[in-house]
């Protein structure tokens, strides 16, 4: 990558002086989507760009150097696919603190949760528009996860379809494990937890109101408790949040 240098320099020496803006870093073989993505963070002063990559190999070099603590990952490049940097970077006891978003064309659902189920903290379409892109930033940097809306509606048509455990081979591949572990009580009530169950299992709020013998209203009342201890914005962010938690 050419002209990026001296920045990636100068970024490393600055990097004390950033305190409380979101430090993102981008890989991407394409000059034209690097220059794309630049021009959507300019002038956010929340997110700092601190240095690109074209290639996997420039991205693990310079991500455990610069030390962002957001990567935009396009699934393809050159000599290794995004899923590999992702893989390679969580497995390094310095890249733990490294949220990585992936950014792609396409709409995969098995690519998106081989993605996620290597580490991967979001799953972003390029035809995203730069407010939900930004968003998405923001939110991986709180740790919280984010879905291409089209990928949550593939989950959730999942769980429509096929149930809770073609959910476990798809997004886990841990087909023999309970639902629900001990994780989940440390974060959430019983009551919340048996919710948590049932809407993996693919049921509406009226189903779940059913199988506890509680009301509807209960039962949102304890969905927005689970949405919120889970930084989960609906049903798949919540299931997606219980997953990279190895609840399910």
């Amino acid at each position: 990558m050419k002209g990026w240098g001296s920045r990636d320099r100068e970024s490393e020496e600055e990097m004390g002086e950033n305190d409380g803006t979101i430090k993102l870093f981008i890989v991407d073989d394409h000059e034209l989507v690097r220059a794309g993505l630049r021009e959507m963070v300019k002038g956010e002063k929340d997110i700092a760009l601190i240095g690109e990559a074209e290639s996997g190999e420039e991205a693990l070099e310079k991500a455990r150097r610069l030390r962002p603590q957001v990567l935009l990952v396009d699934v393809k490049l050159e000599d290794m696919s995004g899923i590999d940097v992702v893989r390679r970077l969580k497995g390094d006891e310095e890249g733990q603190g490294m949220e990585c978003l992936m950014l792609t064309v396409y709409g995969d659902l098995d690519v998106a949760t081989e993605a996620l189920r290597v580490g991967a903290i979001g799953y972003i379409l390029k035809d995203c528009s730069k407010e939900e892109l930004l968003g998405a930033v923001r939110r991986a940097s709180r740790g919280e996860p984010h879905l291409d809306p089209e990928i949550s509606r593939r989950i959730l048509q999942v769980l429509k379809e096929d149930g809770e455990e073609r959910l476990r081979l798809l997004l886990t591949r841990k087909d023999k494990k309970e639902l629900m572990g001990e994780g989940a009580s440390a974060l959430l009530s019983p009551r919340e937890a048996d919710v948590l169950r049932l809407i993996v299992r693919g049921y509406s709020n009226r189903d779940i109101a059913r199988e506890l013998f509680i009301s509807e209203s209960t039962v949102k009342s304890h969905t927005s408790a689970i949405y919120r201890k889970l930084g989960a914005e609906d049903r798949a962010g919540a299931i997606l949040a219980a997953i990279k938690r190895g609840w399910i």
